[in-house]
């Protein structure tokens, strides 16, 4: 049972009466503890409250595991996508090294064409040639 402070049962006793003032620091005290049994009887049911109100709010395991397996997924498809912007990258090089090779040879036959058409090209030469020996 509840005990109530010793100033309060003097102050009733000083207001009420020494009788009086025993019945109202027991009814006092039957009220204490009427109020710590329905706090008692009260704490599941808040527990349970905070509970779910906090799996609302919280992440749980389940939660971030989902979210790990869906990165997971992700990062499956980037590197998927990523070989395959690979491959591209190289096709296209190969392409672009094929066609390097047409543009130089045709720059050497037509610096060849342009040389051996051209009179005074040739003259150029033949005066080079004899410069060097």
């Amino acid at each position: 049972m509840a005990t109530v402070p010793l100033e309060l049962y003097e102050l009733f006793e000083k207001k009420l009466g020494k009788e009086e003032a025993k019945e109202a620091i027991e009814l006092v005290e039957k009220a204490i503890e009427a109020v710590r049994e329905e706090a008692k009887a009260q704490k599941p049911i808040l527990k349970a409250e905070i509970r779910e109100e906090l799996r609302k709010e919280l992440a749980t395991k389940e939660d971030i595991a989902l979210v790990r397996q869906e990165l997971e997924t992700v990062y499956k498809e980037l590197d998927q996508k990523i070989e395959t912007v690979r491959q591209e990258v190289k096709t296209i090089e190969e392409k672009l090294m094929g066609e390097i090779k047409v543009l130089k040879i045709l720059i050497y036959v037509t610096l060849t064409a342009v040389i051996f058409m051209n009179k005074g090209t040739i003259e150029y030469l033949v005066n080079l040639i004899k410069m060097t020996k």
